[in-house]
């Protein structure tokens, strides 16, 4: 396998017009990156048909976009380990199939900062939805006095920002991670099917090297249009039920 610098990643159950979207404006905002970059889509067992995915795209792009299926949907945090495994890129984003990257070099600008602070493992965007405002949750808050008390009941702590900050955790929805820390912590935890195992994942980072940090960097902004896969109600209480499971109090933040 080719070693490139960004693997983009997305993960697609039913998605496919969202995707095509995303996978196009991706394609755009990489074009003049000077960036080394791969698609990887996995089809988690959805009714999309993807065989013509390809079709979409200019022919100088195809190359770059490799699609795999999955014979069951193995959830969210499963599917971003499994594509993980196909590439030996130095860094992975992962993108969710309703994201559109409209701001001209939002992912070099993600890029670069990361890579030129040894310290940052994981990175994210601002994220605005289709009226042009600013979504909440796209980050979990780390300092302060309502952080601490709301992370320690899983609660997490939202408050819109428009500086960098260290934070707890960024939405998955983009997720900028350094190859090597997402393998040497073993990538997503796969109990958690669907929400919730990003706040995780930025969790075991942090606990792993104090110096570790992860950024919401809101100078980059994204629009994601949300909630097009599947109902919080039908997995986020699962998801905090073994959140708060996994990470005894004291632990949380």
């Amino acid at each position: 396998m080719e070693k490139v610098e960004i693997a983009v990643q997305v993960v697609n159950f039913n998605t496919k017009n969202y995707l095509i979207n995303c996978l196009q404006s991706v394609f755009i905002d990489l074009a003049d990156s000077n960036l080394s970059f791969e698609v990887n889509v996995l089809d988690n067992n959805s009714k999309d048909d993807l065989s013509n995915l390809k079709d979409f795209f200019f022919p100088f792009w195809q190359d770059r976009l490799k699609v795999y299926k999955s014979d069951k949907n193995i959830g969210f945090g499963a599917g971003h380990n499994l594509l993980a495994q196909k590439t030996q890129a130095k860094y992975l984003l992962l993108l969710n199939p309703d994201i559109v990257i409209e701001e001209p070099g939002a992912i070099k600008q993600l890029y670069w900062r990361i890579v030129n602070d040894g310290s940052i493992k994981v990175i994210g965007p601002k994220l605005y939805n289709e009226k042009g405002r600013d979504q909440y949750w796209d980050h979990g808050e780390s300092r302060g006095i309502w952080a601490k008390f709301l992370n320690e009941i899983s609660l997490g702590f939202y408050m819109k920002r428009n500086l960098e900050s260290e934070c707890a955790w960024v939405s998955g929805a983009v997720f900028l991670i350094e190859k090597k820390i997402f393998d040497k912590v073993g990538g997503f935890d796969e109990k958690f099917f669907l929400y919730k195992e990003e706040e995780d994942l930025c969790l075991r980072i942090r606990h792993l090297n104090d110096k570790y940090k992860v950024i919401y960097y809101p100078k980059v902004k994204v629009l994601h249009i949300g909630s097009v896969v599947a109902s919080k109600k039908v997995y986020l209480a699962a998801s905090y039920m073994y959140f708060i499971k996994k990470h005894p109090i004291g632990k949380r933040r």
